[in-house]
């Protein structure tokens, strides 16, 4: 048990994920806080059976869900989790323990391994993968970095640096804010190979279409740095 961290489940519609995986982060954790994004499936039911902290979002997006999330954790470090069931949940010991050093810790699908990111699972996957790797190294050229992955969600931060950081995008390009906002406030960064399992039950709610946001973001942020 880690008396000095809070979990931030970010869920919609993953009822049957979240079965799953709360038990499991009981174990790391005595608070949980779980980020609904107004599901209709159970998950309020099921978080109060298991005495889970249970919030609705605004509505406005995953971004807006983390710092949700941020204001509620009640130590000193927060881990963020995806409720699609996808992250290694091992990796927590070792995020909480580099918080220790680091500023900040993101995990990288491109070194730990990745059920989607790769060419063998169709043409979405083989573009996704591809778009990926297009952030990743341009996002690096222009922050003269070495990053291996810049969009994986599960990443570890003390709820101080967090809020410290301003986060202001509401929808999955809160990735790219924490990274780059990191970078901006000179955190010390470590990226953690972490293995993305696939998602046991529904789909994903990442369309390909939102790479191009992600491009223009980037973008967005290196002309206001300079």
């Amino acid at each position: 048990m880690l008396n000095d961290l809070s979990i931030v489940v970010l869920a919609k519609e993953e009822y049957l994920n979240i079965l799953k995986i709360i038990p499991k982060l009981k174990k790391y954790s005595k608070d949980i806080v779980l980020i609904d994004g107004n599901s209709n499936d159970g998950t309020k039911e099921f978080c109060k059976k298991q005495k889970i902290r249970f919030y609705l979002d605004n509505g406005k997006g995953k971004g807006a869900a983390q710092r949700l999330g941020a204001r509620k954790a009640k130590k000193k470090n927060i881990i963020f989790i995806d409720g699609d069931g996808a992250h290694d949940l091992k990796d927590i010991i070792k995020i909480n323990s580099l918080l220790k050093k680091f500023d900040l810790v993101t995990c990288s699908r491109q070194t730990g391994g990745s059920y989607d990111l790769n060419f063998s699972h169709g043409f979405s996957s083989a573009i996704r993968a591809s778009g990926v790797i297009f952030l990743v190294v341009m996002l690096n050229k222009l922050f003269k970095k070495n990053f291996t992955d810049v969009l994986y969600s599960l990443k570890g931060i003390s709820r101080k640096n967090f809020l410290n950081l301003k986060t202001k995008t509401n929808g999955f390009s809160i990735e790219l804010d924490i990274l780059i906002s990191s970078i901006v406030k000179n955190y010390k960064i470590y990226e953690l190979p972490s293995r993305e399992n696939s998602r046991k039950y529904g789909k994903s709610k990442l369309s390909t279409i939102v790479g191009i946001y992600f491009i223009y973001y980037i973008l967005i942020r290196f002309i206001k740095k300079n």
